[in-house]
């Protein structure tokens, strides 16, 4: 599956705390704000995700550091998905792979992560990160 440039950039804004993008992702492609959800520790998310979209509920994993995740990522050639999920659990190679490929967008998706999964800020973005649950 390709994912949307552009709905990577949104949740991108959303993740660093747009709150008009996730709600605008909710209901254009729920499998984002789904994502969003899960990656800020929303069980119900992650459940909805392994039903509806394995390859975003494998990213979110892979984030949390599931090295299987990864291969799996690689397997299905969610390349750009693989080198996001391996910047946050500190790979170095990862993002100059990204930075060479002209992936700004990804590096940005990495680092709004890496905002959302800081502790303050997650506990501000489960407010609204709320899905399905």
């Amino acid at each position: 599956m390709v994912y949307s440039l552009k709905k990577i950039q949104m949740l991108t804004k959303a993740l660093a705390g747009d709150k008009k993008l996730f709600a605008v992702l909710m209901k254009e492609s729920p499998e984002y704000a789904a994502l969003g959800s899960a990656l800020v520790g929303n069980v119900r998310a992650m459940n909805w995700l392994l039903q509806h979209d394995k390859t975003l509920a494998l990213f979110a994993d892979a984030v949390d550091g599931n090295k299987t995740a990864i291969q799996m990522l690689l397997k299905e050639k969610q390349f750009k998905l693989a080198a996001v999920a391996n910047m946050l659990n500190e790979d170095e190679e990862a993002e100059i792979w990204l930075e060479q490929h002209n992936l700004k967008d990804y590096i940005n998706f990495a680092v709004a992560i890496q905002y959302a999964l800081d502790k303050e800020a997650k506990n501000n973005l489960k407010d609204y990160f709320t899905l399905y649950g």
